[in-house]
């Protein structure tokens, strides 16, 4: 079995049982790292590759086009370990981490440039890392907040009504549903922030996974 076909721990953990994972919140952390990481790698892929294509007509330039894309399956490897630490899947294999090949310069960059692994590593880099990492950024936010707003609603309300803070949302709840009523809402708002926790971890236990495995691929021959 290959390292991109080995079962994560997490991905047979039952609902609630993501909790008591250690890798959740790491996980949980990881996928946030996902959007400056895809940023810095889209920056460099769109900046550095025109530029040395398009002035590649100088022979001086060539082996500068040649290093950025010798550098891209090192930076991918980087993440990779970052993978490896938050997520807990491994790096590939030792052979198929990219190594220093033998010979001449040109003979270097012929090779070089029939390893896989720079296709990958530059597709990645352009076209998957900043649209997944923002994809990511999105719907965990969005997660986070529902879940963090919907705790909150009984402790705000329980402040702005033993301190007689005036709200517009509140006031207009408070004139039109029965204190019953509201405080009803109040506590199934809470308890359902509270149920939504393990569906952000378990959603971002997927997402981490997800972008592990992608990183592998991009890192075998």
């Amino acid at each position: 079995m290959t390292v991109e076909d080995s079962l994560h721990e997490l991905e047979t953990a039952s609902y609630f049982g993501v909790l008591r994972y250690p890798r959740s919140y790491t996980n949980l952390l990881y996928v946030f790292l996902t959007f400056p990481i895809g940023l810095t790698f889209f920056i460099y892929a769109w900046v550095c590759l025109p530029l040395f294509v398009g002035l590649s007509v100088f022979v001086i330039v060539l082996p500068i086009l040649y290093l950025f894309l010798w550098s891209l399956p090192r930076l991918v490897l980087v993440i990779g370990y970052l993978t490896e630490f938050f997520v807990g899947l491994p790096v590939p294999i030792k052979d198929d981490i990219p190594k220093e090949i033998v010979g001449s310069f040109f003979t270097k960059a012929l090779n070089a440039l029939k390893d896989k692994r720079i296709g990958k590593s530059l597709v990645y880099s352009m076209f998957l890392a900043l649209p997944y990492g923002t994809f990511v950024f999105s719907i965990m936010t969005f997660l986070l907040s529902l879940s963090g707003a919907l705790i909150a609603m009984p402790i705000v309300f329980l402040v702005h009504w033993t301190q007689g803070i005036s709200d517009v949302a509140l006031d207009w709840l408070i004139a039109n549903i029965s204190s019953g009523g509201t405080i009803a809402i109040m506590i199934v708002g809470g308890l359902l922030g509270i149920v939504l926790i393990p569906v952000v971890l378990q959603v971002s236990n997927k997402l981490a996974i997800f972008h592990a495995r992608m990183v592998q691929k991009a890192l075998v021959r």
